[in-house]
């Protein structure tokens, strides 16, 4: 009879091969046996080998060699796979028995690394990343998009995406400022199910803003007006102008209340009847994409005052009797604030103050807090001057003063010319008891207290005037 033979299958899932790079196996065999002892093959061998049909790996080749060992060929697809043969002895051919190796290819190590990368300008954008792959490996080597396939699993702002066909994490204009993670995956072309996962973590910084100080006049704060038209002419966002279609504007705070940012318009305004002065404005502006982004500058506003005219008055067309007395219009009628009418007492726009008043000899001269001015009866003529100043009640500190002119007249006196008679010379007499009964002082009867009486001349010596009575 023929001698027993043993074909012994075998198992090799104990020792994968990596399909990447290929390899071989030992020979099927090393545990089969004739009539108890080893095989052998080739010149001199007592067994022929015949290998069944190869495993088809989708890629790649699985060879059992002449001699039973077991070539995987670079690039092949991992799985598992049989390979069936045949050892037959060669003294009779017909003696044989068949087994089956069990091979394992690997897929090749894939590692995906996570990533991080930086955009300074969420405004403008830009990428992140430039190729994500760089630091990922496939089988040791740089896993590039000849070997793997990439994709974009997730994403936590939809502006902050991977690029496919380029590896590049890219963000998109118009991203707020913050930390977003793109989630990828990278497979093995070869092997398809062969994948690893990574994280890109990607912060996103905010443009520049830059709010930048102002200055601002208004001549006249009692009318008021616009001291800035646009405090955001010299900001900027981004090195560009900043505007209200990419800032929030916001006053933060003003010296004055009547001295206000409008955030409409950009205007800083002054209100009507605002005292004259330095104020300040602080305003801030912050990036509409990322609203705590901000900036803040300080608009400081000159406030002038109105100009107030305080002219000098001429009374002397309108002379006032001494005697009599009697008022004199205001003096405010020909002053000015803002170029209208001054106004006095409660509701006015200016405060009076009169100067020192004019002293004559008798009576008085007073300025009254309406302007006007009051000559008493009895007043010593002459010509007086009454200053006087004018403040605005705004601005307590505007004034200006100016000067009445006064002229008091002395009363209209008319001696009237007498006659009298002495009857006898020899004895004399009195011939007019009192000359002074058809004198008149303002168009009133003269008398010895409200005139002095004095003799300047007489034709004789004996007819003369007694100055105490009148009587000639």
């Amino acid at each position: 009879g023929a001698a027993v033979i043993d074909a012994v299958d075998d198992d090799y899932t104990g020792t994968p091969v990596n399909g990447a790079s290929g390899g071989n196996l030992p020979t099927v065999l090393s545990n089969d046996t004739l009539n108890g002892g080893a095989v052998t093959v080739g010149a001199g061998g007592n067994v022929t080998l015949t290998p069944g049909a190869a495993p088809t790996p989708a890629a790649g080749s699985i060879t059992m060699n002449a001699d039973g060992t077991i070539t995987i060929a670079p690039g092949t697809t991992a799985g598992v796979y049989t390979y069936a043969y045949t050892i037959c002895e060669v003294l009779n051919p017909t003696n044989c028995d068949t087994a089956t190796a069990t091979i394992v290819v690997d897929a090749a190590v894939i590692d995906a690394v996570d990533d991080t990368g930086t955009v300074a300008n969420g405004a403008t954008g830009g990428t992140a990343v430039p190729n994500v792959l760089v630091n990922d490996t496939l089988n040791g080597a740089p896993a590039t998009l000849a070997n793997v396939t990439l994709t974009q699993l997730a994403t936590t702002n939809p502006n902050v995406t991977l690029d496919p066909a380029t590896g590049a994490v890219n963000v998109a204009p118009g991203t707020p400022a913050g930390t977003y993670t793109v989630t990828y995956e990278i497979c093995e072309i070869l092997n398809p199910s062969n994948c690893d996962t990574a994280i890109v973590t990607v912060t996103v910084g905010a443009a520049v803003i830059d709010a930048v100080n102002d200055t601002g006049t208004v001549p006249n704060g009692a009318t008021g007006g616009t001291a800035v038209p646009n405090v955001l002419v010299n900001d900027t966002l981004n090195g560009a102008p900043a505007t209200l279609a990419n800032v929030v504007l916001t006053q933060v705070a003003t010296t004055n209340p009547n001295v206000t940012l409008d955030p409409a318009t950009g205007a800083v305004n002054v209100a009507p009847g605002t005292p004259a002065g330095t104020y300040t404005v602080t305003y801030q502006i912050c990036e509409q994409l990322n609203p705590t982004n901000c900036d803040t500058a300080t608009v400081t506003v000159t406030v002038g005052a109105a100009v107030i005219d305080a002219v000098d008055d001429d009374y002397t067309g309108t002379p006032v009797n001494g005697a009599s007395g009697g008022n004199l219009p205001t003096v405010l009628s020909n002053d000015t604030l803002n170029g209208g009418a001054v106004t006095v007492g409660a509701g006015g726009n200016v405060t009076l103050t009169p100067g020192a008043a004019p002293t004559p000899a008798a009576g008085s001269i007073t300025m009254n807090a309406d302007g006007t001015i009051t000559i008493a009866p009895g007043t010593t003529a002459g010509v007086y001057t009454y200053a006087y100043t004018i403040c605005e009640v705004l601005n307590p500190t505007n004034c200006d003063t100016a000067t009445a002119t006064i002229v008091v007249d002395a009363a209209v006196i008319d001696a009237v010319d007498d006659t009298g008679t002495v009857a006898n010379g020899a004895t004399g007499g009195t011939a007019v008891p009192n000359v002074l009964v058809n004198d008149t002082l303002n168009g009133a009867p003269a008398t010895l207290a409200t005139v002095t009486l004095s003799q300047l001349a007489t034709t004789n010596p004996n007819v003369t005037l007694d100055p105490a009575t009148g009587a000639v």
